[in-house]
């Protein structure tokens, strides 16, 4: 999914690859992907969204968002 998102060989596609030096993704396709993760419930923090330089950032990213959102949901029940 992620590697046809930014357009990329899938092999590529591993935690230490860098956005833009190694997948060369240029501001357009990472727009696509944060776009994708918002989708998916994310919340965009901008001060955070600018930190996200390797997949394996966009990762943990995706994965800190998802355990806020199990909280959230446990809470209101």
């Amino acid at each position: 999914m992620l590697a046809d998102l930014l357009q990329v060989d899938p092999d590529q596609v591993v935690p230490g690859a860098y956005f833009v030096t190694d997948l060369g993704v240029d501001s357009i396709r990472m727009l696509k992907l944060l776009l994708r993760l918002e989708k998916l419930g994310v919340e965009l923090r901008l001060e955070l969204a600018t930190r996200i330089q390797t997949v394996g950032d966009a990762y943990d990213y995706y994965r800190q968002e998802l355990g806020h959102l199990d909280l959230r949901s446990a809470g209101s029940e």
